[in-house]
Order: C-alpha cells, then sequence, then structure tokens
C-alpha cells in the first residue's frame, strides 16, 4: 500500500526545464497558471545544479563535458561523500544559488507571497537511471550505471539532494506537500528488445533514489516502455506522454488498475512540446484526447471515478525547446485543461482526497 497524499483530481503543473531567460517573468507564468501546484523551474541546459555533493567528477570546460573518474583516483573524495551521507548532512548536498538561482527565486516568490489555492511544490532532480546514462566513465567513456561504486554514488547523492531540497521548502514555505519527480527519460534503452538493463537492479536503484522521503514522489518518462516497470517501484505518481502513448499504456491495464488501487496516481502529459504538434491543436482537440485516454483506461476495467480522482494534468514534457510564447500557451492549455475536466467531474479546485 502506497503512501495516502492528497488526490490531486486533475491539478495541473508543469516538467521543469523551461525556455524563459527572464527569471522574474517565469516565477509569474508558473505561478499564474499553476497556483496549486507550481513548480521549481530549470532555466539552465547544462547539469551543474544537480551534481553539488557528487563525488569524482571531472569538469571539462572547453569540451562543455562532465564525466566522473575511477573512484581509486578520488578515494579522499570517496570517503568525504560517504561520511556526510552516514552522518545525514543534506546541507552538503545543497543546491545553491551558484547553480540554481531560479529555484532559489521561486521558492522565495512562494515564500514572500504563498498562493491561497497552493497545496503542492513540484521540485525536480535526476533519476539514478537518467543521470548514470547520462554521465559517463572518464576511463572507458561506459555510462557510471554499469560501474558498482559510481552508480551507488549517483543514486546516494541524488537522495541526500532530494532530502534537501524536500527540507528547505518546508522550513521557508511550510505546509505544503513536496513532490519530488526524479525523471528517467532515457528507460527505453534499457528496457527494449535490444536494451541492456536488468529490471531488478533498475527498480531497485529507482527506489533508492526515492528512499526516506516525507512526500509524492513522481517519475516522468516520455517514451512508451514496459510500464509494469514503473507500477512495480515504490513511486507514488507516474507520468507520461498521454498525447502519444495513452493507447500503448494502457496495455498494461492490469498493472496500472494496481498502481492506482494501491494509492498510486497518474500524470496525463497531455500537451505537447513539439512545436507542429501544438500549433495544431487547441482546448477542445487536447480535452477530447484526454477523454479518450481516460476510456482506454476505464474500458480495461479501472474505476473511472478512482482514476479521475488519481490524475493530474500536465505537458507531455519540458517546454524548452520551445519559444517563450509557445511555453506560455502550453502552460495556458494545462490549466484550462485541468478546470475543464475537474468542472466534467465535479472537483472543485479545493476539493479533498
Amino acid at each position: 500500500m502506497k503512501n495516502r497524499f492528497e488526490k490531486p483530481k486533475f491539478a495541473a503543473s508543469g516538467i521543469a526545464a523551461v525556455p524563459y531567460r527572464d527569471t522574474a517573468y517565469c516565477v509569474q507564468v508558473i505561478l499564474e497558471n499553476f497556483p496549486e501546484a507550481p513548480f521549481l523551474p530549470v532555466m539552465t541546459r547544462g547539469i551543474r545544479w544537480m551534481l553539488e555533493g557528487i563525488p569524482c567528477l571531472v569538469i571539462d570546460r572547453e569540451k562543455r563535458q562532465i564525466t566522473m573518474a575511477p573512484p581509486e583516483e578520488r578515494e579522499d573524495e570517496l570517503l568525504e561523500f560517504y561520511d556526510r551521507v552516514e552522518q545525514g548532512d543534506l546541507d552538503y548536498f545543497a543546491t545553491t544559488s551558484k547553480t540554481a538561482h531560479f529555484y532559489e527565486a521561486m521558492i522565495e516568490a512562494i515564500k514572500q507571497n504563498p498562493p491561497p489555492e497552493l497545496k503542492w511544490i513540484l521540485v525536480q532532480s535526476a533519476g539514478p537511471v537518467l543521470l548514470g546514462d547520462m554521465l559517463k566513465q572518464e576511463a572507458n567513456g561506459k555510462p557510471c550505471l554499469f560501474h558498482e561504486t559510481l552508480r551507488d554514488v549517483l543514486i546516494k547523492g541524488i537522495n541526500m539532494k532530494c532530502k534537501w531540497l524536500e527540507k528547505k521548502i518546508q522550513e521557508d514555505i511550510g505546509d505544503v506537500e513536496v513532490v519530488i519527480d526524479q525523471p528517467e527519460t532515457t528507460l527505453v534503452n534499457f528496457t527494449s528488445a535490444g536494451g541492456s538493463g536488468n529490471r531488478g537492479d533498475l527498480i531497485s536503484a529507482i527506489n533508492e533514489g526515492f528512499a526516506g522521503l516525507t512526500g509524492p514522489t513522481f517519475i516522468h518518462c516520455c517514451a512508451n516502455i514496459d510500464w509494469s516497470l514503473l507500477t512495480d517501484t515504490n513511486v507514488d505518481i507516474i507520468n507520461f506522454d498521454a498525447y502519444q502513448h495513452a493507447v500503448e499504456a494502457s496495455l498494461y491495464a492490469r498493472e496500472f488498475r494496481k498502481f492506482i488501487e494501491d494509492g498510486g496516481m497518474i500524470g496525463w502529459g497531455i500537451v505537447p512540446v513539439i512545436e507542429d504538434l501544438l500549433e495544431k491543436e487547441n482546448l477542445q482537440s487536447l480535452v477530447e484526447k484526454l477523454e479518450r485516454a481516460i476510456d482506454a483506461f476505464v474500458k480495461t476495467g479501472i474505476d473511472e471515478e478512482l482514476l479521475a480522482s488519481s490524475s493530474w494534468v500536465l505537458p507531455c514534457c519540458e517546454t524548452v525547446l520551445l519559444t517563450s510564447e509557445q511555453s506560455d500557451r502550453v502552460y495556458r492549455l494545462t490549466r484550462e485543461i485541468s478546470e475543464t475536466m475537474r468542472r466534467k467531474y465535479g472537483f472543485s479546485s479545493q476539493g479533498t482526497a
């Protein structure tokens, strides 16, 4: 049985990376569209903000590349890292204003003037499988995911950073559920027919990345994968690209039914973030698409009322590759779909679990 967090009832939010360069405008857009569940934006294409506190990093500024050195070459760093983890020293893993001023700006804005509707704050770090795939070993160019020690370092480092973020938001803002997103956008590389991942190892890595967090846990995956991999984890919210993959996801109806009945929630990524697709859609067409997606799940035997109450409304993915104006439209559509679905199902914005 999963933790019994408040049900979203089609609450709307977004995925972290944005195209905005004006921090004040970015904060304004997010709070205007998602006052109930704002997210901390990521206003950079770099990954340094994910890595503070992580040992064994090799930063090549000329190549704009980060790799990880063999652990035996960085024993002092490694020992300090594990000592900090053992002590539970969350501040050692803080995301600072040096790498993520955008986090600080959003937290401060909410702290100074919290929206009356505020219930959740969504925070994105990195999934351990994703980060272990992105970061390569300096020695051989292979993903760090396949090095036992480096994989353990990344899992523990991510976990400590997320605990720090959760603690900071709770201290600065108070009574709000902190939803931690550890996206796993490269899982398809490991779960496809030609993939090289061990199912048990992937599930273990995901669970360890979320271990000890007190709020709802959230995984964003926009590829079409074996969804039973995520329904078998301890995650509370599974967010997928419902614009393109709702039918495929509904093929895992038995697994999703158990997941939802156990307290899990679905994040419907229904607003496209690809320019050509976005241009041809409007509120009505996207609502109809979401209704068809929900129907595909309900036809498999999932209780419609339970599914609706367990549903989030989100864009398909990040808006970082769009223009600022297009991103504005994505967020506006996401909010309007949320409002439309709540009216349809009789949910008020202040509904309770």
